[in-house]
């Protein structure tokens, strides 16, 4: 049985009925009894059961249900509702199990240490032929090589969230805190201390239309934060290395091709999205919350 960790777990939810019981249980699984962190789901602006499902689920989380359908509303309500640092912050459709979340816990708690992610696992089994080449490609990005933003997961210590202070209203949380800090404060975590893997699992868009709505509100947030938060740290996120490193780096040359096209057709769809006035809109991919 592990030891048990402190620290507080913050699952932001929007109308995520379809999966919140699916991502509470996976952070319960492996946990020790009694599991020593504490769950807080903030239910924002939810006019589905997600609440419901995740009191009958977890029962000892704490459930808020918070009016504004906000993200980053709703991670600030919890901050002021949570009693443990580290605070981790994991999104309702991703999955990451109790020993995953320790390691970030424990990686947190040590020295000038101020943002940990863990390693990915992307889930493609249903996305279509596209998607599979748009994410074999990506993998091989430096970006995501480096994994210390996060997707859909990342911690913070109790110093890097003093350092912040309460989360702007902003459609990209995860590249604005990703741009808080030198990289040097910064770990992505793919082993614990006995070796074992430590990872998230994300299951992206299952169809490359709905790949290039989602990259699009991306692209909108980071130049969101670019704009109106600008930071002196360069971000590994901007450095994709051309089509040359992308060459380099093994990916072949057909996943390259896909992977270009849908970026190409992310920034029409940013420029249209910019011209009907829906830049800050929140695309949501109902594909991957789907069953089988």
């Amino acid at each position: 049985m592990p030891e048990p960790v402190e620290f507080s777990l913050i699952i932001p939810a929007h109308n995520e009925e379809s999966v919140i019981a699916r991502c509470l249980k996976t952070a319960l699984s492996g946990a020790p009894d009694p599991p020593g962190f504490e769950i807080i789901v903030a239910a924002n602006g939810c006019s589905d059961r997600t609440a419901e499902i995740a009191r009958n689920v977890m029962p000892a989380a704490q459930i808020l249900e918070i009016p504004e359908g906000s993200k980053t509303g709703a991670i600030n309500v919890a901050n002021r509702a949570a009693s443990h640092f580290p605070r981790i912050y994991l999104d309702a459709d991703v999955e990451c199990e109790y020993g995953s979340l320790a390691a970030l816990a424990r990686t947190l708690k040590g020295p000038e240490i101020m943002t940990a992610a863990p390693a990915i696992r992307l889930d493609l089994e249903h996305c279509n032929a596209l998607v599979k080449a748009y994410y074999s490609a990506w993998m091989q990005q430096p970006f995501a090589k480096a994994g210390k933003g996060g997707a859909g997961c990342y911690g913070l210590s109790q110093a890097a969230l003093e350092a912040v202070g309460e989360f702007p209203q902003i459609i990209g949380d995860d590249i604005w805190i990703h741009t808080r800090f030198p990289d040097e404060q910064k770990r992505m975590v793919a082993q614990d201390e006995l070796g074992r893997p430590v990872f998230s699992i994300v299951r992206p868009p299952r169809t490359a239309w709905q790949q290039i709505k989602v990259e699009a509100r991306r692209m909108i947030g980071n130049a969101e934060v670019k704009r109106n938060y600008p930071s002196p740290y360069v971000s590994l996120a901007n450095k994709g290395g051309g089509v040359l490193g992308s060459l380099r780096s093994g990916a072949s040359p057909i996943d390259l091709l896909v992977f270009y096209a849908i970026k190409m057709m992310v920034r029409i769809e940013t420029r249209l999205a910019k011209s009907r006035g829906s830049g800050v809109e929140w695309t949501r991919d109902l594909t991957s919350r789907q069953d089988g």
